[in-house]
């Protein structure tokens, strides 16, 4: 409806709605922050240890015995060259940062296990060099550059329709299987051990192996920027709306899932309350926000973040009828009900 058609009563009533909206969201968000799951976490480290012995075992072929190795447990530069292979896998900015995610004692172990015997069959130099190439190919792999674009406010429809692209994308990175671009990358860095033979057997595991490693670092790398956008977000509830997905798509899914359906509907169309609002809530609800819900409530349980801090008393999902006592509020008090 145009903006010259609007009476002063609708004007006030569209006010009205929009800050009970508004309270609404900021009572649901205030004091969240969201955080790496347990159960997430653990399942995680797991992995990395996992492939931690992965690389020992296969690196230790490399040499004869594994003696060798286990004197040079403090080899110069070498455990600080692995921690560095490790933050520039993730993508992130410090050492810190893997740290909370995983645990100190995890990532102590991880260190542990895999510095001594790549110290024996390669250099901090090259091994640098290794953790660029991952990075490399890990921005290809999950296409991260894109994943959270193409997302604008405006259309209503449109903004739907990126939203759940976006949805789908994020969805889509927590399934991706690494197997392959392991094989890939590993003979990208296979030049680490290239004074044992790169071509050898022991040699093609031992990249493949750190390969993967780095791979699932880069993985959890998304994630750890995922969590320091959303809880910049968080800091500032009033602030949030549709355009948290271009920053941290599952903060959006707890938005849209976690809020009552007309604080969605609002979301998308601005001019709940007026004549007509409806209709172009009903077309949009089945099309559209069923569907997205739907996948949003799906790539939450993906997710290795949580969200902490929410309570049954916080929830937006009022009683029937809430916002029309909003808006018949708003009419009084001017005399117009």
């Amino acid at each position: 409806m145009p903006t010259a058609t609007l009476s002063r009563e609708e004007f006030i009533a569209m006010g009205e709605l929009a800050k009970a909206r508004r309270k609404l969201l900021v009572n649901m968000f205030s004091g969240t922050r969201l955080k790496f799951g347990r159960a997430d976490q653990l399942s995680t480290g797991k992995q990395l240890l996992s492939t931690g012995k992965k690389i020992k075992t296969s690196t230790e072929k490399l040499v004869k015995g594994g003696k060798t190795a286990s004197k040079v447990v403090s080899l110069p530069g070498m455990k600080d060259a692995v921690a560095d292979f490790m933050v520039q896998c993730a993508d992130v900015d410090g050492i810190d940062d893997i740290i909370e995610a995983l645990s100190g004692e995890v990532l102590a172990n991880l260190v542990a296990e895999i510095t001594p015997v790549l110290g024996v069959v390669t250099s901090s130099v090259k091994l640098v060099k290794a953790g660029k190439a991952v990075a490399e190919d890990g921005y290809n792999l999950y296409k991260s550059s894109d994943y959270k674009q193409g997302f604008r406010l405006g259309d209503p429809s449109a903004a739907a329709e990126a939203i759940q692209a976006i949805i789908k994308r994020d969805l889509a990175r927590h399934s991706i299987q690494l197997g392959q671009q392991s094989v890939a990358t590993g003979t990208k860095i296979a030049g680490l051990f290239a004074d044992f033979g790169t071509a050898t057997t022991a040699a093609i595991g031992a990249a493949n192996a750190l390969a993967s490693l780095g791979l699932q670092l880069f993985s959890l790398g998304l994630d750890i920027k995922d969590l320091r956008a959303g809880n910049k977000r968080l800091a500032t509830p009033n602030t949030l709306d549709l355009t948290v997905f271009n920053e941290c798509p599952v903060l959006g899914c707890y938005l849209l899932t976690c809020s009552d359906t007309s604080s969605v509907a609002n979301m998308f169309v601005a001019d709940i309350g007026l004549p007509g609002w409806m209709d172009r809530v009903e077309a949009m609800k089945k099309k559209q926000m069923d569907p997205m819900l739907k996948i949003a409530s799906k790539n939450i349980q993906s997710s290795r973040l949580q969200l902490e801090g929410l309570s049954s008393d916080k929830g937006t999902h009022v009683k029937k009828g809430f916002f029309a006592g909003i808006k018949s509020t708003a009419l009084k008090r001017v005399g117009l009900a």
